[in-house]
């Protein structure tokens, strides 16, 4: 593992990753931007509450991207298990 340093909302993080930088400083710079996005809608909320509110948005989008992968990954199947009936005649 590697240790990089990131920046973020004007701090300075050293990560331990198994990533590379230009990953690393990819996700830093969504992270940023989403509290950025967040402390111009809100204007009037701390630091550590903007933070919190950025990391439940990107969880949230993370969730829904999970749920349809594995929608996805189950109408694959679906259709392989028909193909494979289809083919098998």
């Amino acid at each position: 593992m590697k240790v990089l340093e990131v920046s973020i909302y004007g701090n300075k993080y050293r990560v331990r990753s198994e990533f590379d930088e230009v990953f690393l400083q990819e996700a830093a710079k969504m992270v940023e931007d989403r509290m950025k996005e967040i402390e111009d809608t809100y204007r009037v909320l701390t630091t550590s509450k903007v933070a919190i509110m950025a990391a439940f948005d990107i969880a949230t989008e993370y969730l829904k991207a999970k749920r349809e992968l594995n929608f996805l990954e189950n109408k694959v199947d679906e259709l392989e298990k028909k193909l494979d009936i289809v083919e098998g005649v």
